[in-house]
């Protein structure tokens, strides 16, 4: 199977740690080249804000932030290579990922996807997920169908179809990458999709491991110190966060090991 590794240019620390790991373990990739959307220019940044205002099923638009920006875009133009490719399922992954040995085997062929699958989710997700029962199961891990809204894009099987779709909507349907692909209200199209996860997980961001680790910066997504920053982590303690924690391991919300 095919694999993408998406890496800005300056990012060589990051190309060298994702060499060595796919390098160890026999899996060849093609590099493509990630967009910065904190060099773009004002004028840049403000006509790609115009063309996707983010108002799909809700209340008030949701501006861009620049990182999120230069993420999308990143990830677009590999869905744009795969829709235009021949292959019938790519991976993609970002350059911070961690991965298991049996990565190596998932990705040796596409013969084992389910039938009509559009997505498969590699890696962990920052929220808990409902999984519905598995499909199918590969040595301690097995593959199920997700039944709600999942983040994070860093590592994830997707069919040239599925691809297709994606660069064909509209610009006014666009979203950051993982809100497109998983997001169940916020996105035109995830609902449509028929998306599964492996249990454990074989891929995961550096940013959740535990202290000891490699702990790259984020650094094409992420715009530390913005407003948005800082409001997200006064709502990840709010009270009515903690309502919806529990509330969704009563339901069968599933945090993704790795």
């Amino acid at each position: 199977m095919k694999a993408y590794l998406i890496n800005l240019d300056k990012d060589t620390h990051r190309l060298a740690f994702f060499r060595a790991n796919f390098n160890r373990l026999g899996i060849p990739f093609e590099r493509i080249a990630a967009v910065d959307g904190r060099v773009l220019s004002e004028d840049e940044y403000q006509q790609f804000m115009s063309k996707r205002p983010r108002n799909f099923n809700r209340e008030k638009t949701k501006p861009w932030l620049r990182g999120q920006m230069g993420c999308f875009l990143s990830h677009y133009n590999v869905w744009k290579r795969i829709a235009e490719g021949r292959e019938n399922y790519c991976a993609v992954f970002e350059d911070d990922i961690h991965v298991s040995d049996d990565l190596k085997h998932v990705l040796q062929s596409d013969t084992w996807i389910p039938r009509n699958t559009d997505i498969i989710r590699l890696e962990t997700s920052t929220n808990r997920v409902r999984l519905a029962q598995p499909l199918l199961k590969y040595k301690s891990r097995q593959l199920h169908p997700v039944k709600s809204t999942s983040w994070c894009a860093g590592a994830y099987i997707i069919s040239r179809t599925t691809a297709q779709r994606l660069v064909a909507l509209s610009e006014k349907y666009h979203e950051p990458a993982d809100v497109m692909l998983y997001h169940f209200d916020e996105s035109v199209i995830a609902r449509d999709l028929r998306i599964l996860q492996f249990c454990p997980a074989l891929c995961t961001q550096d940013k959740h491991l535990a202290e000891g680790k490699v702990k790259f910066s984020s650094n094409i997504e992420f715009d530390t110190g913005s407003v948005a920053g800082i409001t997200s982590k006064i709502r990840r303690y709010s009270p009515l966060t903690l309502l919806t924690a529990i509330y969704r391991s009563c339901s069968g919300y599933r945090r993704i090991e790795f």
